[in-house]
This record gives structure tokens, sequence and C-alpha cells, in this order.
């Protein structure tokens, strides 16, 4: 048992274990071609199906035009092209250098001109894009702005909220005053609240603090 774990720890080492585990199994529908002809169909010769002789002259017929065609073609258009070179030639060989010098600066005209046109439709672009982003960035401060005011409108009602409670703070100066308004009346926050919000207080407070007292 012990060697045949030590064979096979030989054979499955991690390469091996890895390429093994990455190995998927294919089941093919019909038998591969790598692995040779069956033995019970080595040694037999499929029989050979015999057309119909009209099929047989019908296929060759097409065939014939076909390939007459297809000549016809090829050679239809080796005669075009060569026609053109023939062309191709003679207007060079008659072409003079003034008339080369003159193509040439029509071409180059026409070129500026293209530019030009290409120029032109490049700037009204650009400006409409130049005229949205300004458009854009001028909507996105004004936003700011609001934003900024409503801001500012928030933090000064604070601050005068905070100005009118202020009025009622008790401070060093009024302590005195405040300690004997809260003893001459004294407020009580023994009440109950029901499920619509309503406070309930106890009619006699001094009864109630003694009951609760017992």
């Amino acid at each position: 048992m012990a060697s045949l774990a030590a064979a096979f720890s030989g054979v499955f080492t991690k390469p091996r274990a890895l390429a093994l585990l990455q190995y998927t199994t294919v089941r093919y529908r019909r038998k591969p071609r790598w692995l040779g002809t069956a033995k019970s169909k080595l040694f037999r010769v499929p029989e050979r199906k015999k057309q119909i002789e009209e099929e047989v002259e019908e296929l060759k017929r097409l065939h014939n035009n076909y390939r007459t065609q297809m000549k016809a073609v090829r050679n239809f258009l080796r005669d075009e092209v060569e026609a053109y070179k023939l062309v191709s030639r003679a207007g060079l060989v008659l072409q003079t250098p003034e008339e080369e010098e003159a193509e040439w600066q029509d071409a180059l005209r026409r070129n500026e001109e293209w530019n030009q046109q290409t120029a032109a439709v490049r700037e009204e672009r650009l400006s409409a894009e130049r005229a949205a982003r300004k458009e854009h960035i001028l909507e996105r401060l004004v936003l700011k702005e609001q934003r900024e005011m409503n801001k500012q409108e928030e933090i000064e009602a604070k601050v005068r909220a905070e100005k009118e409670q202020s009025k009622s703070f008790i401070t060093r100066e009024n302590i005195d005053k405040a300690i004997e308004l809260a003893l001459v009346q004294p407020t009580s926050y023994n009440f109950a609240l029901d499920r619509d919000g309503n406070i309930h207080r106890a009619t006699n407070p001094a009864t109630t603090d003694n009951s609760q007292s017992n």
C-alpha cells in the first residue's frame, strides 16, 4: 500500500494534478476521426450511387455555361484594365509641363477650398459648443448664488430665533427674579398624552404628588 501511494505521489505532482483538475471531458455524438476505421467496417467498400444520364448531361451543360460566362467576364475586365492603362499612359505622355503645373495648381486650389469649408464648419460647431458651455456655466453660477442666498436666509432666521429666545434666558442679573417667579408659580410636569396628542393635566397637583409619595 505504501509502495502504491509512493508511485501515485510520483505521478500526480502538483502541476500534473492542476492539469488533471482543469481537464474537461467531451462526449462526441459520433466517433472521432482520429480513432480510425472500425474493425467491422475496415474492408467494406461503399456502393457508388449511379446518376441518371439526363441529370449528368444537364449538370455538364450548366457547368460548361458557367465556365464560358466567367471566362467572358474575366476577358472583359482584362480588356478594360488594359484600355485604361493605355489611356492613362497616353495622357501622361501628351501632357506638357505647363499642363501638369496647371493641374497641380487646380488640385491645390480645390484642396484649399475643401480646407476652408471644413474650417468654417468646425468653427461654427466650436462656437455653438462654447455658447452652450457658457450658458451652462451661467446657469450653475445662478443656482449656486441662489443656494447661497437661501442658506444665508436660513442662518439669519436661526439667528433671529435665537435672539428672540435669548430674551427669556436666565442671567446673573435676573436670576433672583426667576427664582421668585418659580416659587410663586410652580410648574407641574405631571401630565399624560392620549393617542391624539392631547395633554391631560392633573386637577390637583398637590393631591397627586401626595398620592404618589404614599
